[in-house]
């Protein structure tokens, strides 16, 4: 349950992949016109997920890039938001999601890679864990890609304080410890 999961993983995952979380309806319109322009104009496929519709893929339907998954994303996502509130979807997004080194969902995360539970993460672990969803396989803490992962840490770090979850001076320590 989300009370045993420390706020600071969840404003993290919510600053780094969908900052408007608690205030769109399970799409976020601005980001599937910004990606459809964007595969329209560079031939690529690339997303414009909410948290909602990022748990669909991963739950309900493949990862596939096709214009027909989206489509049935879109839908499911709706109608999801339509049954559950805010708090469940991101309960059940935090508990499914890969975070890399076989380490499904937020409790498996944090005891993988820190030996404590979700409800115990400091603010620096939180960031951390909020880094790697994205590509859990590059950014592994037992990979080559070290410096990326610092890297995306701190930009986490930064959207915590920029969108209000954390002041500036707990991004500074936070960025200051030793994880």
């Amino acid at each position: 349950p989300l009370e045993s999961i420390s706020p600071n993983i969840q404003n993290a995952i919510i600053a780094i992949e969908d900052k408007d979380f608690y205030q769109h309806k399970g799409i976020s319109l601005t980001g599937i016109i910004r990606s459809a322009l964007k595969n329209l104009f560079t031939d690529s496929r690339v997303g414009g997920s909410t948290i909602t519709q990022q748990f669909v893929r991963n739950a309900v339907l493949t990862r596939e890039k096709t214009y027909t998954r989206k489509i049935k994303e879109i839908v499911i996502s709706l109608q999801l938001e339509r049954r559950y509130g805010k708090d469940e979807i991101l309960k059940l997004y935090i508990n499914e999601i890969p975070f890399g080194s076989n380490a499904y969902g937020v409790q498996a995360a944090a005891q993988t890679f820190f030996g404590k539970d979700a409800r115990d993460l400091t603010l620096a672990e939180s960031a951390y864990l909020a880094a790697l969803p994205q590509a859990p396989t590059f950014y592994s803490p037992y990979g080559p890609h070290k410096p990326e992962l610092d890297g995306r840490a701190d930009t986490v770090l930064a959207l915590m304080a920029d969108q209000g979850h954390i002041t500036k001076a707990e991004k500074t320590a936070a960025q200051g410890e030793q994880v």
